[in-house]
C-alpha cells in the first residue's frame, strides 16, 4: 500500500471513529447523572473504565502484533458498538457500569492496532517518511472529527427536545447522540474490513487466534525488556501517565462546573457542543503548530512538549481561579491548545524509541501509561471535586502538569544520541514461533 493510499484509509477510519465519539462527548455526563449517578459514581465509573482498559492493554496489544492488527481491530469495533447500545438501555449505575466496561475492552483493543498499522504502512512505503508531520496530519483528522462530531453532539438534544426526558425512556434528548453514533460505528466496522490492506512485517503473524493468544505472553514479557531496557521510555511513559492523570480531570468535570457557571441550562445543550468543538478547533491549531515549531527547534521534540505542558499546567490554573464562564472557557481552549501541541512530538518520540515487530504492543504499553493516569486521575480528582469543589481538583492537576513538564526536560538535556533504543540491542526474537513449538 503506498503512503498516499495509507493515509487517505486511515484518515478516514480516524474520521469516521472519532466522529461517532464525539457525538456523545459533549453529552455523556449530563446523560449519566440524568440516568441516577452523581459526581463521586460518574467519578467512580470513568476510573473502572479505565482500569478496565489498564488490565488489557498488553496483552491486547500483544495480540495485535501476533494475529493482525485488522482482526483485532474488527473485533474491538464490534464490542465498541455493543457498548453503545448497553448504555442506550441503562437507568442506574449497575446498568451503566457494564457498558462502559464493554467500551473499555473495546478501547484496549483498539489502541496501538491501526496506528501500529499506519506508522508501519508509512515507513513500509517510505522509510524516511516525516512521522512527527503525519502524526500531526492524522491528529488534526481526529480533532476535526472530533469537533464536528461535539457541535452535532450538543445540537442533536435541542433539536429533539420534545422526547421524553432520559430518566423515563430510551428514546430522550440525550440519548440520540449514542442512536447516531452507532451509525457510524456500523460504517467504520465496514471501512475496516474493506480498506484496511496490512503490510508484511519482520516475523509475521499467527495463521489462527489460537496460536495468536499463546504467543501473547511471549510478546508482552519482550515489550516489559524493552520498556525496562530504554534509555527514554520510562520518562516517556510517566509523561503520558501525568497527561491522563490531567486530562481525566477536564474530561469528567467540565461540563457540570460550565453548568454551574451557567445557571439555567435549559435549552443550552448546544452551547456545550458548541464549547467543546472550539476546544477540538484550538487543538487543531497546536497540531498544526507543532509542524512549523518542531522544524524552529531543530526537531527537539522534547523541548517543545515541555513547552506545551507548560502551557497546559497555566490553563489548568485559569480554568480553576476564573469565575466567569468566558474566563474559563479561555482556560478550557488553551488546555486543549497545549495538548494538541503536545501529541505529535511525544508520539514521534515513542515511535522512534520502538521496533517495528512490537509497536502495537508498545503502544499499548503507552496507552496503558496514560488509562492507568486517568484512573488515578479519577478517583483522586473525583474526591476532591466531590468534597473540595471542582476548582481545587483543577489546582491538584495543574500541580501534576509541572512533573511531565519537568520529565519533557530531562529527556531533552539527555536525549545527545541519534540511534533508537532498540536498535542498539539484539533483534527481537520471533515470539509466535515460541509459541507454536511450545
Amino acid at each position: 500500500m503506498n503512503i498516499t493510499r495509507t493515509k487517505r484509509t486511515y484518515f478516514a477510519v480516524l474520521a469516521l471513529n472519532w466522529l461517532a465519539v464525539g457525538l456523545t462527548l459533549p453529552i455523556s455526563v449530563l446523560f449519566m447523572q440524568a440516568r441516577g449517578l452523581d459526581l463521586a459514581q460518574v467519578g467512580l465509573v470513568m476510573a473502572l473504565y479505565a482500569a478496565t482498559v489498564a488490565l488489557l492493554e498488553l496483552p491486547t496489544g500483544g495480540l495485535a502484533d501476533s494475529i493482525g492488527r485488522k482482526r483485532v481491530a474488527l473485533l474491538s469495533n464490534t464490542i465498541s458498538l455493543l457498548s453503545v447500545a448497553a448504555l442506550l438501555f441503562a437507568f442506574s449505575f449497575w446498568w451503566i457500569l457494564p457498558g462502559m466496561i464493554l467500551l473499555g475492552i473495546s478501547r484496549a483493543l483498539s489502541s496501538g492496532a491501526l496506528d501500529a498499522w499506519y506508522v508501519d504502512s508509512l515507513q513500509s512505503g517510505d522509510p524516511a517518511v516525516d512521522l512527527q508531520a503525519a502524526l500531526a496530519q492524522a491528529n488534526t483528522i481526529t480533532l476535526v472529527a472530533l469537533g464536528a462530531g461535539t457541535l452535532a453532539g450538543g445540537a442533536l438534544p435541542t433539536l429533539f427536545s420534545n422526547l421524553p426526558p432520559a430518566t423515563d425512556a430510551v428514546l430522550s434528548p440525550l440519548s440520540t447522540p449514542f442512536i447516531v453514533s452507532l451509525f457510524f460505528k456500523i460504517v467504520l466496522l465496514l471501512l475496516i474490513a474493506l480498506a484496511v490492506v496490512e503490510p508484511p512485517r519482520a516475523g509475521g503473524q499467527a495463521a489462527n487466534w489460537r496460536d495468536g493468544v499463546r504467543a501473547v505472553p511471549y510478546i508482552v514479557r519482550d515489550s516489559i525488556a524493552l520498556t525496562v531496557h530504554n534509555r527514554f521510555l520510562p520518562y516517556l511513559l510517566g509523561a503520558a501517565l501525568v497527561g491522563g492523570f490531567t486530562l481525566s480531570g477536564v474530561e469528567a468535570f467540565w461540563q457540570p462546573d460550565f453548568a454551574r457557571r451557567l445557571g439555567d441550562v435549559t435549552g443550552q445543550s448546544w452551547l456545550f457542543g458548541l464549547v467543546m468543538a472550539l476546544s477540538f478547533l484550538a487543538g487543531i491549531g497546536g497540531n498544526l503548530l507543532s509542524i512549523p515549531l518542531s522544524k524552529r527547534v531543530r526537531n527537539n521534540y522534547a523541548l517543545l512538549a515541555a513547552g506545551a505542558v507548560a502551557l497546559q499546567a497555566a490553563a489548568l490554573f485559569v480554568m480553576a481561579v476564573m469565575l466567569p464562564a468566558a474566563g474559563f472557557v479561555g482556560g478550557f481552549w488553551a488546555f486543549y491548545l497545549s495538548n494538541g501541541l503536545v501529541t505529535s512530538p511525544h508520539e514521534t518520540l515513542v515511535n522512534r524509541e520502538i521496533p517495528a515487530q512490537r509497536r502495537s504492543a508498545m503502544l499499548s504499553v503507552h496507552s496503558l501509561a496514560t488509562y492507568a493516569g486517568g484512573f488515578l486521575g479519577s478517583i483522586i480528582l473525583g474526591a476532591f471535586a466531590e468534597t473540595q469543589g471542582i476548582s481545587t481538583a483543577w489546582f491538584v492537576a495543574a500541580a501534576v502538569a509541572v512533573v511531565s513538564f519537568l520529565l519533557y526536560v530531562r529527556i531533552a538535556r539527555q536525549k545527545t544520541h541519534t540511534t533508537s533504543g532498540y536498535e542498539q540491542r539484539a533483534p527481537i526474537p520471533d515470539s509466535s514461533t515460541k509459541a507454536n513449538a511450545g
